[in-house]
């Protein structure tokens, strides 16, 4: 239950809004449904985001820039409208469900970074960039998790992915049911020449350390054509780990990730003929 006292506040800039989140208590709101997984009776304050002119997706030479307050509905219509992203754009059109899409934004989806998130994989697998509002620099999304950016108090401004058409990418998630969260989420993306890979990204979600990027996996794979021997030796490499539950074994899980596995890279390779 959330206190009586609570204090919204509707800053016009994005310092401001900075300055009030640095308090105890006080978090951002854009989508809302983080409140739901937060103590509410520890809230002091709500910052709404909806003036800070958040809410864009545009192209700026090979890049895509999303903003922040984008929301996942607004980020699918753009790559299907465009015909770009497609890793990102099937992943985003498999979460939760239409009208959380529709509220969720890629901002505060990126800063909670639930274990069921469906965005983290294809982000990381194509490589994307995080610009950042009271950190000095920018990172790739995968140094923000790792150096453990994401726990400072700052604001995500915008994300950068190049896009590029030689780079094709296929995700997968692993669920009991269509709206139940996912348990993984595995991306792959490849950049391709004259048939050959010439770079990879494999990455998972859902497991032990949140994620992982396998990058003997990667190893197997660049610098050949996708052929059957090639596919089964870089699979040999892809071992997620996965936390104990009720519902499967760890050894279950990591046997359907390395089918899902196979299947993506397997479907890449008809992609690339």
């Amino acid at each position: 239950m959330m206190s009586h006292d609570l204090q919204w506040y509707y800053p016009e800039k994005i310092s401001e809004a900075l300055k009030l989140i640095k308090k105890d208590g006080i978090i951002l709101h854009a989508g809302g449904t983080r409140i739901l997984k937060t103590e509410a009776r520890h809230l002091k304050g709500l910052v709404d985001i909806s003036r800070l002119k958040l809410n864009y997706i545009r192209k700026e030479g090979k890049n895509i820039i999303i903003g922040s307050g984008s929301t996942f509905t607004d980020v699918i219509n753009y790559c299907r409208k465009t015909n770009s992203l497609s890793g990102l754009c099937m992943a985003l059109s498999e979460a939760a469900s239409t009208p959380l899409r529709n509220r969720m934004t890629i901002g505060g989806s990126l800063k909670d970074f639930p274990v069921w998130s469906s965005l983290y994989s294809p982000l990381i697998a194509l490589n994307a960039q995080v610009e950042l509002v009271g950190v000095k620099e920018a990172y790739s999304v995968e140094d923000y998790v790792r150096k453990n950016i994401i726990k400072t108090k700052h604001i995500i401004s915008q994300i950068v992915i190049k896009d590029e058409k030689d780079v094709i990418c296929h995700v997968r998630r692993f669920n009991i049911v269509r709206f139940e969260y996912p348990i993984f989420n595995l991306a792959v993306a490849l950049k391709v020449k004259n048939n050959i890979v010439v770079d990879a990204r494999v990455v998972i979600t859902g497991v032990t350390g949140r994620f992982h990027r396998f990058k003997s996996s990667e190893k197997a794979l660049i610098g050949n054509a996708l052929t059957d021997d090639i596919i089964t030796k870089s699979s040999e490499y892809f071992t997620p780990k996965f936390h104990s539950d009720y519902k499967y074994s760890p050894e279950y899980r990591e046997h359907v990730a390395k089918v899902y596995y196979n299947d993506i890279v397997n479907e890449l390779k008809k992609e690339m003929k």
